[in-house]
């Protein structure tokens, strides 16, 4: 074949430089190495674990290796177990997944994940639970509810009066109840009353039994300083210590010798950037949270330290959830609480209250560890979101009581 040539109109023949060539081929050989490259990434990542990013929390286990069973069924079965393998742990799948939400995020201010919501100026919602229709008052208690959420305090109440145990029930506020102007423009409240204001409302004219609502103090404490944070759904330490000072004037109406609870300025106050709390983590997200209080008490002020005890209730807890409890011997009563992961911000400040403070992380009655600690108090402690969906009647059978 004869070489190509370029001849112009004044008769002058130009060869291609064999520089252009040089690059051009160099140019494909890279681009040749990179598609490689790239397509045995993978495999390189399977074979020696390169992609060290931390799993992306799915609320799920990934899928596991399928058995290979030597029966039609089983022969059967083994493509799709294949299939699910390798779609949990194709090689940098945490990585891709990672950037896709972190693009999502950077770039569109979208969350990638269905129970969390963007708020402004920083603030992350979880939505979960039906928040949204809670929120606007859209999905609200019957009559019915009611009569059977007082039928269960009342009946737990009159249990521990005849044991001489006083009783009191405490709702922590979600977030958004405390700071729903950052939320999304369009999501605004349509009914005058959510399920907490319908219960509150109802239980003060039709029972005697003393519930503790947190958000007037919230409310009012948030004009001074932030009380949750923002990448979390909990609140942060100085809304625990809020929340320590209601509760505890609160349960001296029936204790009268329990004291006034901790001031504000008996403890120093230092602020710090620290790892995005869990509704990064379901973004999967690496973010920080900025200005994170932490009270730290003035000397000779000491906080008893939080123990954990399987003990107290032995059974299978999972992680994280087992029963704790603190000890101050210079005070007088005792104290158990059923509750959920809101008490852990506020458990140093009352575990300063009680001569003894137990936590199972429930809301049914464990009835032998009452009978076993016999506290002087009960307090049942709920987050507004999980009290919104509990079933009264389904937890006085898991009660049991008599």
């Amino acid at each position: 074949m004869q070489p190509v040539h370029a001849q112009f109109s004044d008769g002058v023949v130009v060869k291609p430089s064999l520089s252009f060539d040089r690059v051009n081929n160099a140019m494909s050989l890279l681009l040749a190495t990179v598609f490689l490259i790239l397509l045995w990434l993978p495999a390189f990542d399977t074979l020696f674990n390169l992609d060290r990013v931390m799993w992306v929390n799915e609320k799920r286990a990934p899928a596991k290796f399928p058995p290979i069973i030597l029966s039609v069924n089983g022969l059967r079965a083994l493509p799709a177990g294949l299939e699910a393998y390798y779609n949990d742990h194709f090689g940098f799948r945490r990585r891709l997944i990672r950037c896709e939400q972190k693009w999502k995020h950077e770039l569109f201010r979208e969350a990638s994940h269905p129970d969390v919501m963007i708020g402004s100026d920083g603030w992350f919602y979880y939505t979960g639970e039906e928040m949204i229709d809670h929120f606007r008052g859209t999905r609200l208690f019957t009559q019915e509810d009611l009569r059977n959420w007082q039928a269960l305090l009342e009946k737990r109440r009159d249990w521990l009066a005849k044991r001489g145990i006083k009783y009191l029930f405490v709702i922590p506020p979600d977030k958004h109840s405390i700071y729903p102007e950052y939320l999304p423009a369009w999501l605004t409240k349509i009914g005058p009353q959510n399920k907490l204001d319908q219960f509150l409302a109802y239980m003060k004219t039709h029972s005697s039994v003393q519930v503790l609502d947190l958000r007037p103090v919230l409310l009012a404490a948030k004009k001074t300083g932030r009380t949750y944070l923002y990448t979390d759904t909990h609140w942060n330490s100085y809304g625990a210590f809020i929340a320590y000072q209601a509760l505890v004037r609160a349960l001296a109406k029936q204790l009268p010798l329990l004291g006034e609870p901790l001031s504000y300025e008996a403890f120093s106050r230092t602020f710090s950037q620290e790892k995005g709390g869990d509704l990064s983590v379901l973004l999967g997200q690496t973010m920080m949270e900025n200005d994170v209080i932490k009270l730290n008490p003035r000397p000779p002020l000491q906080l008893p330290a939080t123990k954990e005890d399987i003990n107290i209730f032995p059974k299978q807890w999972p992680k994280f959830t087992q029963p704790v409890y603190t000890e101050n011997p210079s005070r007088k009563y005792s104290f158990l609480s059923f509750r959920d992961s809101f008490s852990v911000g506020w458990m140093p400040f009352i575990g300063y209250q009680f001569k003894r403070a137990v936590y199972i992380w429930q809301y049914n009655w464990a009835g032998q560890v009452i009978e076993r600690e016999r506290p002087d108090v009960i307090v049942d402690e709920m987050l507004e979101r999980m009290f919104d969906h509990q079933d009264p009647k389904q937890l006085m059978k898991d009660d049991r009581l008599p």
